[in-house]
């Protein structure tokens, strides 16, 4: 009688307890991506490992399919991020309770600065107006102690650095005229308040996973009182490229 041959698993086990616990009602397809970033990537697996609970929660509460997509963009940029050993993580530094970014990354020891990420979900092309209002709803979360920056991911149709620009001068155009209202509806007090938290955003980058390899852009804020570090910067954009990775 022959012995069937036994499969290897898809990844280890230590692997599966931890994806179960901190993804368990996740769709699947999301559960084995989370483990193959795990299986390839020892410090993103310690990274998990070392913020299990704030993970499982974050999934665990997601009202829907599209809020764990949200979750799954901070884990993606935090997968690719830590690709290179020049960067460390943490993760909701400033504490859940409180608004503020969601990574605070440093770089070569002595470099830090805070990444706040978010996914613009697919409900049309992503207009300068739209651009806009991403920005302005994330400027509340972003302390004035560090250089921050934003993420964006996407998956088409393309946003430029052109795009980019034009959702800045939107918004400079609004600040300029005193809209409150417009700033009112997203969560800011007036256009004042706005500004005050505009200067704590050092630039956005947009990463778009729809190509192969990813295309990230990144546009500066001129209005920022602290830039990022122009090599962790260029480091940043070379890891968020390697998306397809």
């Amino acid at each position: 009688m022959t012995t069937p041959i036994r499969r290897p698993p898809r990844w280890s086990k230590k692997t599966d307890e931890l994806v179960r616990h901190v993804a368990l009602r996740c769709r699947p397809g999301l559960q084995s991506e989370l483990a193959h970033w795990i299986e390839v990537s020892p410090r993103f697996a310690t990274f998990i490992a070392s913020n299990q609970d704030k993970v499982r929660k974050k999934l665990n509460t997601c009202e829907d399919e599209e809020a764990r997509l949200d979750v799954r963009a901070e884990l993606l940029v935090a997968y690719l991020i830590l690709a290179d050993r020049r960067f460390d993580l943490s993760f909701e530094a400033y504490g859940a309770r409180h608004l503020g970014p969601d990574l605070t990354v440093t770089y070569r020891a002595n470099q830090r600065f805070n990444l706040e990420v978010t996914r613009l979900r697919a409900t049309g092309d992503p207009d300068q107006g739209r651009l806009a209002s991403v920005i302005t709803a994330k400027v509340r979360q972003l302390p004035g102690d560090l250089p921050n920056a934003l993420v964006i991911t996407t998956r088409g149709p393309p946003i430029t650095e052109e795009s980019l620009t034009t959702a800045a001068r939107l918004l400079k155009a609004h600040t300029d005229h005193k809209d409150d209202a417009f700033f009112a509806r997203r969560g800011l007090r007036d256009a004042r308040d706005f500004y005050a938290h505009y200067v704590h955003l050092g630039g956005v980058f947009v990463l778009d996973e729809a190509t192969v390899p990813a295309r990230t852009v990144f546009s500066a804020n001129r209005d920022a009182r602290r830039p990022l570090p122009a090599e962790a910067l260029a480091r940043l954009t070379t890891c968020l490229t390697s998306a397809s990775a």
